[in-house]
């Protein structure tokens, strides 16, 4: 090891070690806090658990019904994230392979997306959904989820276009058309982009608040975020079962993070490359 590359390591390794325990935490904090009682977190804020207290747990999942919001806010992210990403893969694919009349206008419309935040939609999304009849179901929320495409197509298009266009020659004298080139190579290749995308979105929608507030009225078809927010009391915050609550809240994007850590990486590297 090289002496310069040695001091480098000595300098810097400290710091992110540092600038990492900062950012951990709070998230260490949150879940041991999720094991004290109320009293116990208010005796003393930042000491660990003598006793590991489920009480928090037990009432989030009974008298919370913590278990229902889990459910709806899995089924709502699963489907409409898998709709997100055959909606942009296959826009994405129309912008990096056909020629078309104001093809470049349209993608500029798409990527306005990007630049408008949701909560500026809301009030005509709720009129539409208003007209559809759709207040108070799922499809409501992953109807308008489906509409957050815009970051899906611009990283799907600019790897579809970096894809060699000796590959798609190769293809289409195979005999393969647009359907097969699509599904069977341009899907494959872009793997590391997909699960780039599907982690983003996953979280975005899991973690989404303002919609289910105002598109969703029954107790039984809230999200976690909403669950979370109605552990409180009527005149007191419940420390312990929202720190139960944001742990619950928690797992599963760390899960889903974990589970495609790998082609994550690799499509936020593919795209650092390509830039």
């Amino acid at each position: 090891m090289r002496r310069g590359t040695a001091i480098k390591m000595a300098i810097f390794y400290p710091f992110f070690l540092l600038i990492s325990a900062v950012i951990l935490y709070p998230l260490v904090w949150m879940v041991y806090s999720s094991f004290k009682s109320n009293d116990d977190i208010f005796s003393d804020v930042f000491a660990l658990p003598q006793v590991l207290y489920l009480g928090n747990y037990q009432t989030v999942f009974s008298e919370g019904a913590m278990g229902t919001y889990f459910k709806n806010s899995l089924l709502i992210s699963v489907v409409s994230v898998a709709g997100l990403l055959a909606f942009s893969a296959l826009a994405a694919y129309a912008f990096a392979t056909f020629e078309f009349r104001a093809k470049n206008v349209l993608f500029v419309v798409f990527l306005l997306g990007l630049m408008v935040p949701p909560q500026a939609l809301i009030i005509s999304g709720f009129k539409l959904m208003s007209i559809l009849r759709l207040i108070d179901t799922y499809w409501a929320l992953i109807f308008t989820y489906f509409g957050w495409t815009s970051f899906g197509i611009l990283v799907l298009r600019n790897f579809f276009q970096s894809v060699p266009q000796e590959i798609r020659d190769a293809a289409k004298v195979d005999g393969a058309g647009h359907w097969q080139l699509f599904t069977r190579i341009m899907l494959p290749l872009a793997r590391p982009s997909l699960a780039t995308i599907a982690i983003f979105n996953f979280m975005w929608v899991w973690n989404e608040f303002i919609y289910p507030l105002v598109y969703t009225q029954s107790n039984d078809k809230y999200t976690v975020p909403l669950g979370v927010l109605f552990l409180n009391s009527q005149y007191n915050i419940e420390w312990g079962l929202q720190m139960t609550g944001l742990t619950v809240a928690t797992l599963v994007p760390l899960l889903v993070y974990l589970i495609f850590q790998r082609q994550f990486v690799r499509g936020i590297m593919a795209g650092a490359l390509k830039g």
